[in-house]
Order: structure tokens, then C-alpha cells, then sequence
């Protein structure tokens, strides 16, 4: 089972979900390096800003040390289209 299967990709896993397969995209120093604008821990803010995070994480330009393998980027692009829940 690959990291997209266990993070709820695989077919009929249902409905992506913020705490189980988000969050764990933003690794500690993620959330640090991003707390002058936003907090990635908080499901609020990171729907507040989810169109700009997709626009960087797809773009390579976060996070700043290593860009996101495409499979996260289309979890968290998955996890918007779905509504974005909690």
C-alpha cells in the first residue's frame, strides 16, 4: 500500500478529511516557517488559504527546502475539490 493509499486515496476510501490527510502534509517546520501569515494546523485557516497553497505546493515553491511529490499535491488538491472537510 503506497502513502496516497493510506492517506485516503485508494478507491472508495471516501471523503478526504483535514485531520487525517492534510494536516499530515505540513510538517512541523512547515508550520513553523509559515506562522508570520497563517497557521497550517488550523483547518480554518488553511481553507482560508487552500487556493494559494495548492497554487505554491503545485508550483514547487513550497515548501521552501523540497517541493511536494505530485502525488500530495493532487491528496490536497483532491481535498479541496471534495469541500475541504474538517
Amino acid at each position: 500500500m503506497t502513502d496516497t493509499e493510506t492517506a485516503g486515496q485508494r478507491p472508495g476510501a471516501g471523503t478526504l478529511s483535514f485531520a487525517r490527510d492534510i494536516r499530515p502534509l505540513f510538517r512541523e517546520m512547515d508550520v513553523a516557517e509559515m506562522t508570520f501569515l497563517l497557521d497550517l494546523t488550523s483547518l480554518d485557516d488553511v481553507r482560508d488559504y487552500a487556493e494559494s497553497i495548492l497554487e505554491r505546493v503545485a508550483d514547487g515553491s513550497m515548501p521552501c527546502d523540497a517541493p511536494w511529490e505530485s502525488e500530495k499535491v493532487e491528496l490536497f488538491r483532491s481535498w479541496i475539490a471534495q469541500g475541504m472537510a474538517a
